[in-house]
């Protein structure tokens, strides 16, 4: 597993995605990313202990959201 693609530790699969948490500044690159399956909406409403990923096959979350 390397930061860059992980896998899940729940289904072992490699479709996975950073969740993005926040208000995008940007809009249509928001958008491109959800459809490029590169991100998953997080919501704009951000907690102490927020995932990091997301599989996009299992929807299993995990990780550590950075403060960035």
């Amino acid at each position: 597993m390397t930061e860059q693609n992980p896998i899940c530790p729940e289904c072992k699969g490699n479709n996975v995605a950073l969740i993005f948490w926040g208000y995008p500044g940007d809009m249509d690159w928001y958008l491109q990313a959800i459809k490029d399956k590169e991100i998953v909406g997080g919501g704009c409403c951000i907690g102490n202990n927020d995932p990091k990923w997301e599989c996009t096959d299992c929807y299993h979350k995990w990780g550590e959201r950075d403060d960035d």
